[in-house]
């Protein structure tokens, strides 16, 4: 405990002061050393290591995920520092072998089968090509096949 050598004088309602008198008398203490050590001991809840006590379960918690999230972060950041220059070159790569294929296309196939084929590609992006059940010719053909059969059922209606 430390030294006592400072007068604190407070004004409370006399309930309040009858409570404090019963709980210093209930601990043994004169009511001076029971203030002081009820004032000690919130000094030491608001500025010492056992601060963090006080807190409920979930400011624990949200100060956890703050901290994981924080952490969390820098990882990411430390990650795409070190692997995007990586997935850049790979990219530029692929981009010129992809130029360099439809170039060599560009003989072999018409202006529209070309656009068919950009088309169809755009709207298979990201799909595993082993899934993919038609090439552009055959859902054109598809297409057709499709407006025949509907015809004939249209008619008989």
């Amino acid at each position: 405990m430390t030294e006592r050598d400072t007068l604190l004088q407070i004004y409370t309602s006399e309930g309040n002061k009858e409570l404090f008198d019963q709980l210093a008398d209930a601990a043994g203490k004169s009511t001076s050393e029971y203030g002081h050590e009820v004032i000690e001991d919130y000094v030491e809840w608001e500025t010492g290591e056992n601060q963090y006590q006080r807190y409920s379960t979930n400011t624990k918690i949200e100060v956890l995920l703050e901290e994981a999230k924080r952490e969390v972060t820098e990882l990411l950041a430390e990650f795409e520092s070190g692997s995007m220059e990586e997935v850049k070159t790979v990219q530029k790569v692929r981009t010129a072998y992809i130029i360099a294929i439809w170039k060599l296309l560009q003989d072999d196939y018409s202006a529209e089968q070309r656009r068919l084929a950009l088309k169809f590609a755009g709207e298979h992006v990201g799909q595993d090509p082993d899934t993919e059940s038609q090439t552009p010719d055959e859902e054109n053909n598809a297409e057709s096949d499709a407006s025949t059969a509907t015809e004939p059922a249209g008619e008989s209606a």
